[in-house]
């Protein structure tokens, strides 16, 4: 197993990801197509530290550790990086903060408003909100920080991800569950993430973001909320329901028809019962290091069956994906398989109460060899009847979901080199974010599609436009 020392351990217990994809830009071995080369690509831009992407119509919206930036693509064959936003100087400026720290790794947009989640662990926690009406011009609007009563780390609550819908945010929550037993106002045992769950802020005035309510896991299920491998890694909201991915403690359903009052509606696809809870961490008296190796189940944690980290529904609600995130090398598998490496799993939710187990999409491509390299699902979108998908070096691939029981491969783009956050739905096109940090320059957006374009890797360098593109639209196209 590999030796992970403590910032290793934390940054990974923080995020559910960080070890594997830890040296991964710096071992890249060839990768070819492997016969998944149907996607082509149709135009790119650069962006440095690219990590999430999202569109918005005309304008795609990229998380880039350090803050955002924003790509014009009316015209899909010349996309441009038209703002930047260096959110350490803006939270200088405007809220005076002498040295924050960010790790922006996710942002979400919705009717001009944009969210940046900051997944830092040191101050300032929570989200950053930018008014993007003028999307060439963002201007930084507030910041919120969930705060917990009581003992514990407040604020600076870690926000790995978040979802804008109807003048609400939608914060995922893994912070620990601190207990104060003497009533000194210091906290003498924790849970790690035993504060899993979701945020929800009132942003319909977003210069004015307030709390609306909080779901924690713990207030229906304690137990399960003591197991310790349980953050909430990422949420997802659509007619009224709230997806929570939990890691192993599968998928959340929670009713938030009235947002000021979430109710838990059911919970599927777990790993984990009251069984698996682990003795709390005690300050003063445990060793940390000790306590993680003797109590927190590395194995478990890092590997299936679990390990929900992405959720997102049909658009008619009647199946749920979730995507599974693994690392299977690091507890010593030498040679993963489709088996070990996270796939994406469809549920039939017709009946939310009690959701079944359809079918699991395995991961397409997965090299002879794996140096430096990781095929797990990553984020993805669901269309009324495509699926696009990231697998980080397994590259962007597309399905057919007319049947969600039965998806079916319709084409792929994996070049040499390059590690997807993310795959997305744009205007007839897949918008591939490619991870900068784990491929073979700074990342970027590629703009793909199935019937034009040229079978090429993206060629830009950083955070400069790739210039005059392979492929000219056609002069009717959008």
């Amino acid at each position: 197993m590999t030796e992970h020392n403590r910032r290793t351990i934390l940054r990974l217990l923080a995020t559910g990801t960080g070890v594997s994809l830890g040296g991964v830009g710096s071992a890249l071995a060839s990768q070819s197509a492997g016969g998944h080369d149907e996607l082509r690509l149709f135009s790119e831009v650069g962006v440095a530290g690219a990590n999430e992407v999202v569109d918005d119509g005309n304008y795609v919206y990229v998380a880039t550790g350090g803050g955002m930036s924003v790509v014009d693509w009316r015209n899909p064959g010349r996309p441009e990086v038209v703002a930047e936003v260096d959110l350490v100087s803006d939270l200088q400026a405007n809220l005076g903060i002498e040295n924050p720290v960010v790790d922006i790794l996710d942002l979400k947009v919705d009717d001009g408003v944009a969210a940046l989640a900051n997944n830092g662990s040191e101050n300032p926690g929570g989200i950053s909100l930018y008014d993007v009406s003028d999307p060439t011009n963002p201007q930084f609007l507030a910041q919120y920080e969930p705060t917990f009563d009581g003992p514990g780390p407040s604020p600076g609550a870690d926000i790995h991800n978040c979802y804008l819908e109807d003048g609400y945010a939608y914060l995922t929550l893994a912070e620990p569950w601190s207990v104060d037993d003497d009533g000194d106002g210091e906290r003498e045992r924790y849970w790690l993430f035993g504060n899993t769950g979701v945020e929800i802020v009132d942003i319909r005035d977003p210069a004015n973001p307030q709390q609306a309510a909080r779901w924690l896991l713990k207030d229906d299920e304690p137990e399960v909320a003591k197991a310790s491998r349980v953050p909430c890694h990422d949420v997802y909201v659509q007619d009224g329901v709230c997806y929570a991915a939990l890691w192993d403690a599968g998928t959340a359903a929670l009713d938030v028809s009235d947002p000021t009052n979430p109710t838990l509606v059911s919970r599927f696809g777990s790993d984990v019962d009251a069984s698996d809870a682990i003795p709390a961490f005690e300050i003063g008296v445990d060793d940390f290091n000790t306590y993680l190796f003797e109590q927190f189940d590395f194995a478990a944690y890092l590997t299936a069956p679990g390990n929900a980290h992405y959720v997102q529904p049909s658009t008619d609600g009647n199946y749920v994906f979730v995507g599974a995130e693994t690392f299977p090398k690091d507890v010593g598998i030498s040679n993963p398989g489709v088996d070990d490496y996270g796939g994406i799993e469809v549920w039939d939710t017709s009946d939310l109460s009690n959701p079944q187990f359809v079918t699991r999409i395995d991961p397409p491509v997965i090299d002879d060899d794996q140096s430096g390299k990781l095929f797990t699902s990553h984020n993805f979108d669901v269309t009324a009847n495509r699926l696009h998908t990231s697998w980080y070096h397994g590259g962007v691939h597309v399905y057919d979901i007319t049947d969600p029981t039965t998806p079916e491969h319709l084409a792929g783009y994996d070049p040499d080199g390059y590690a997807f956050w993310t795959a997305v739905s744009g205007r007839g096109f897949t918008v591939g974010g490619v991870y900068g940090a784990a491929s073979a320059n700074a990342g970027g957006v590629t703009i793909l599609n199935n019937d034009r374009g040229v079978k090429q890797p993206p060629a830009f360098d950083g955070s400069n436009p790739s210039g005059q593109p392979d492929v000219v639209p056609d002069a009717n196209r959008e």
